[in-house]
C-alpha cells in the first residue's frame, strides 16, 4: 500500500474549508493535527486522573498507548487484543467535549466529514490505515525517502538551540494567530497562557478551566472578563489613591 504523503491531506483540508457550510457549523473552525490531537488527548487524560486520584497529571506511555487505540477506534480499524488504558469511555469523552468546546475538529473529524462529499473529494485517495499511519509518523512517500538520503551538514549545538527556539516562537505566533480566528480554541491558549511567564502552572491551568466550564466559556473568554473585572475594579480605586496625595 503507498504511504499517504502530506499533499493529500491538505488538499483534503482544503476541500473541507471550500465546503464548510455543509459539514461544519462555523467558518471559524479550526482543524488539528497530530501534535494538537495529542495535546487534547493530554489534557483529558489528566482531567481523568486529576477526578480519580486528584493529581492533574498522566505518564506518557499511557498518553501513547491511548492515542494508538483513539487513532484505530476512530478509524474504525480492528482494536481487538490492543491495550487500553482504564476509563477509556470517559477519557474519549473528555476529548470529544474538548475539541468541540473548543470549535475544533481533528483530522479524523475532517476525513470522515469528508466521505459525505461526492466522489471527487480528495479522501476518496487516503484510506484509514493510511491516515492511522499520518497521523502516526510514518508519512513519508518514496520522493521523501530519497529526499532523506540526500547528505546534510552537521548542526551545531547553538544552531540546533537557534532551530528549537524558531520552531517554539512559531508555534506562539500560530497559537495567537488561531485566537484571534477562534477566541473558543483552549489548545491555542494553552500553548500560550504562560508564556511570556506569568506564574501560571497546571494547577493554575485547571482551575481556569473548571471556572471556564461553570460559566459556560472558552478559557480564553474567561480569562478577557476576568481582565476586565480587574481593570474596572483599578478604575475604581484610582480617584481614592489620587485623593490621598492631592
Amino acid at each position: 500500500m503507498a504511504v499517504l504523503n502530506q499533499k493529500s491531506v491538505l488538499d483534503m483540508i482544503k476541500e473541507f474549508r471550500r465546503n464548510w457550510h455543509t459539514l461544519c457549523n462555523s467558518e471559524r473552525t479550526t482543524v488539528c493535527g497530530a501534535d494538537s490531537m495529542l495535546l487534547a488527548l493530554q489534557l483529558s487524560m489528566a482531567e481523568n486522573n486529576k477526578q480519580h486520584s486528584g493529581e492533574f497529571t498522566v505518564s506518557l506511555s499511557d498518553v501513547l498507548l491511548t492515542w494508538k487505540y483513539l487513532l484505530h477506534e476512530k478509524l474504525n480499524l480492528p482494536v481487538e487484543n490492543m491495550e487500553v488504558v482504564d476509563h477509556y469511555e470517559k477519557i474519549r469523552k473528555s476529548y470529544d467535549d474538548f475539541l468541540k468546546n473548543s470549535n475544533m475538529l481533528d483530522l479524523i473529524d475532517v476525513y470522515q466529514k469528508c466521505r459525505v462529499l461526492t466522489s471527487n473529494c480528495e479522501n476518496d485517495k487516503i484510506s484509514p490505515s493510511q491516515l492511522r499511519d499520518f497521523l502516526s509518523g510514518r508519512q513519508y512517500t518514496v520522493d521523501d525517502e530519497i529526499d532523506l538520503c540526500l547528505p546534510t551538514s552537521p548542526m551545531s549545538e547553538h544552531q540546533q538551540d537557534t532551530e528549537k527556539v524558531r520552531t517554539l516562537a512559531k508555534k506562539i505566533i500560530f497559537s495567537y494567530l488561531n485566537l484571534l480566528v477562534n477566541s473558543k480554541n483552549d489548545l491555542a491558549l494553552a500553548h500560550i497562557l504562560n508564556i511570556p511567564d506569568r506564574g501560571l502552572g497546571r494547577e493554575a491551568f485547571t482551575d481556569l478551566k473548571h471556572a471556564a466550564r461553570e460559566k459556560h466559556m472558552s478559557l480564553f473568554l474567561h480569562c478577557r472578563g476576568s481582565d476586565t473585572v480587574r481593570d474596572k475594579d483599578s478604575a475604581d480605586e484610582r480617584p481614592e489613591q489620587q485623593g490621598c496625595f492631592l
